[in-house]
């Protein structure tokens, strides 16, 4: 293994062999500047020469640097928005209640079941409210309090079956990868 590291090492720097020069700079540069006062025999000639200014490589860094604004609003949006679902957990209660209940039973599944049910069931509130909001809004069945009411109702109900659903999957999931990692 180290022989092939040495190799591609060896064949990836050697190829840069090609950019040393074999002749002599100082004579190379006067013989360049020489023929440039040649031919360059007025003073408007000699007011032309370039300032090797590069407008794509300004325009490339232009790119780069709205790249790197980019990436940068992408990641102050997502530390946001973890943190405002952080605090909405914390403020709702679930999870200093989880870790309550993960505490007082000892068990850290015991804190993960509560937690994630408790967290379904927010889920399921919400998303219960607003569909029937929404069902309510182009249907006109009920009035708006007994939409907001079956909403919630189902809602709850939906999360706390999906929140035990979840686990149970989790729980299975969790005992075949031991399973398979005990095998080795």
């Amino acid at each position: 293994m180290k022989g092939l590291f040495f190799l591609i090492t060896i064949l990836l720097f050697t190829n840069k062999l090609e950019f040393v020069k074999l002749t002599d700079s100082i004579q190379i540069n006067q013989k360049v500047e020489q023929t440039k006062t040649d031919s360059l025999t007025n003073s408007e000639e000699l007011k032309q020469i370039d300032n090797d200014f590069a407008p794509g490589l300004f325009v490339f860094a232009v790119l780069l640097f709205i790249f790197i604004l980019i990436c940068v609003g992408v990641g102050i949006v997502l530390t946001v928005t973890i943190l405002l679902i952080l605090f909405g957990l914390i403020g709702a209660g679930i999870l200093s209640t989880s870790v309550l209940v993960g505490l007082n039973k000892k068990s850290f599944t015991k804190g993960f079941k509560t937690f994630l049910v408790s967290t379904s069931s927010m889920g399921g509130l919400l998303v219960g409210i607003i569909g029937f909001f929404i069902l309510n809004k182009i249907t006109h069945w009920w009035s708006l309090n007994i939409a907001l009411f079956a909403g919630s109702l189902t809602g709850i109900l939906a999360g706390l079956l999906f929140g035990f659903f979840a686990y149970f999957v989790i729980q299975k999931l969790t005992t075949l990868l031991k399973s398979k990692l005990r095998i080795n």
